[in-house]
């Protein structure tokens, strides 16, 4: 498979809980693009951000493993909880500085797990015109809302 270009990524809920949906794209070097999303009846924003990331470094271990990536999300909550929170949740046996239990913490974990110093973390100011946060976003929203979407994607790599 050709090298990741850029991966992004954002997530979506109609209501604070309510039905949420995810929506990644990954754009190669070699102009191809492969899009992925889902739906949860019941969730929050938050997860669906956490949602799209995980699913995110799932699809670039599948189809890029051992290369660096640059990922993008629209979600500070994401990009700091990754890169600087979770040492001290860690570090407090996932309990946050007021001594609580993290929120999401199933889903930190799973994104702890995925994560690797190959993932170049960036935030992407959300509805600020960038292709790829648009159409994650488009996905999102749409997959949220139980609209169907079409998703381009590649074929599955040969073994």
């Amino acid at each position: 498979m050709t090298d990741i270009r850029a991966i992004y990524t954002d997530g979506a809920c109609e209501g604070n809980p309510g039905p949420g949906g995810w929506g990644v794209v990954i754009y190669f070097a070699d102009g191809s693009v492969h899009e992925l999303g889902g739906h949860h009846p019941t969730t929050t924003n938050n997860r669906m951000e956490l949602q799209a990331a995980i699913e995110a470094l799932k699809a670039w271990r599948q189809l890029a493993p051992g290369r660096a990536i640059a990922l993008y999300t629209d979600s500070e909550y994401v990009l700091k909880g990754i890169t600087e929170w979770i040492h001290n949740w860690k570090r407090r046996d996932w309990k946050t500085a007021a001594k609580k239990p993290v929120l999401n913490q199933d889903l930190w974990q799973q994104l702890d797990a995925l994560n690797d110093p190959l993932v170049q973390w960036h935030h992407v100011r959300g509805h600020s015109g960038d292709v790829g946060n648009e159409r994650c976003d488009l996905i999102a929203r749409s997959l949220s809302r139980g609209q169907p979407i079409a998703l381009r994607t590649l074929p599955p790599p040969l073994d």
